[in-house]
């Protein structure tokens, strides 16, 4: 009985090694969706209004996703976009809310891209890009009116503005919070301006997200015209971004200028993050790593350890036995790396291009 136990406990522990030899890490889920691309035209006759829907919906798509993932500028895109079949990039989409009525086409269109050819594209334009999803943030919509601080006081047209933005909308996943009771007995509107830690971070805690961005938007009102200038800080690092925008606008034009803050504050965090990551691709360096361990849980622990590393941007393993592994890794930082394996009692051997990576205890 014994041994067929060791037997099977063997046959198990082999079975997760080939399973494990075929995985391969990335940090970031490279986004190739363009969701709630709006059409509405006036209805032609002998023509294929919906077969005309997408490839318009194609184009659109393709422009807000350059303009997503590179940092080129939109009349670059404008041209590139212009000069080649869009649909040969496309590998699916979906239609809903479609409605033909009163002489009027109108339908929302999700389209999903080739990333591999949107790869070639853009590396024959030379054009650098990044189009790994950027972290969830959720967000304090925070306004001064006429010195008046609101964050959830009604009316807060900002915050307002952030609830009606369509979902999915850059590479940035933004959280909006509900507002509820909770909320409002957590933070206040002068413990956002002031960035108090300690109420941002159970703010932060209540949603489980781990950035709180507060986009602090200033209005002042005289004889009818309003002056916005809209600064935006990271919640718990207290860091001023390097974002700044300045807008007029009258009662007539008050709520599509508003809007336009918004679409400028978000393409800008989105051109941040790319090139934030831009950067971090260039300067990254490529290694093999030969991991040893004395047992299956230390494998585990190593393995899970790199994959989840944020200095890591990919792993792949090559091969693998019941003592070592061999893999191949990209660091995006070496000294943080470093110091992140050595306080996870991971002692490191560096060998030209080759690591030798071990636990101790």
């Amino acid at each position: 009985m014994k041994f067929k136990f060791y037997i099977i406990i063997v046959y198990f522990f082999f079975q997760l090694l080939f399973i494990n030899i075929q995985q391969t890490y990335a940090n970031e889920t490279l986004k190739s969706t363009v969701k709630g691309i709006f059409i509405d035209f006036e209805i032609k006759k002998n023509q294929d209004n919906r077969k005309y829907a997408l490839q318009k919906s194609y184009l659109i798509g393709l422009y807000r996703y350059l303009d997503w993932i590179t940092l080129v500028p939109k009349n670059k895109i404008n041209k590139l976009i212009n000069n080649i079949d869009a649909s040969a990039l496309v590998t699916s989409y979906s239609i809903e809310n479609e409605k033909f009525s009163q002489g009027r086409y109108s339908s929302l269109i999700t389209v999903n891209y080739d990333l591999k050819k949107i790869d070639k594209l853009l590396q024959k334009e030379e054009i650098k890009y990044y189009a790994g999803n950027g972290p969830q943030i959720l967000i304090l919509p925070l306004m001064s009116f006429n010195d008046q601080l609101i964050l959830w006081d009604d009316p807060n047209p900002w915050f307002e503005m952030w609830i009606e933005r369509p979902i999915d909308a850059n590479l940035t996943d933004f959280i909006i919070p509900e507002g509820d009771v909770e909320d409002l007995i957590i933070i206040d509107a002068e413990d956002a301006r002031s960035l108090n830690f300690e109420k941002i971070k159970n703010i932060s805690a209540k949603y489980n997200i781990q950035q709180v961005m507060i986009p602090f938007l200033k209005i002042e009102e005289k004889e009818g015209e309003f002056n916005f200038i809209l600064k935006c800080f990271d919640g718990l690092s207290k860091e001023l971004l390097n974002i700044k925008i300045e807008k007029k606008a009258n009662q007539n034009t008050f709520n599509l200028v508003l809007f336009d803050i918004l679409n400028s504050f978000t393409s800008l965090y989105d051109d941040y993050w790319v090139a934030d990551n831009i950067k971090k691709i260039e300067s990254q360096i490529f290694i093999e790593v030969n991991i040893i361990y004395d047992s299956f849980k230390d494998w585990i622990y190593i393995k899970k350890l790199i994959s989840n590393s944020d200095n890591i941007n990919f792993f792949k393993i090559l091969k693998l036995s019941t003592k070592q592994s061999y893999s191949q890794i990209k660091i995006i930082n070496e000294n943080k790396f470093i110091d992140e394996l050595e306080n996870n009692n991971l002692l490191i051997e560096k060998n030209k291009n080759v690591w030798n990576i071990k636990r101790y205890f």
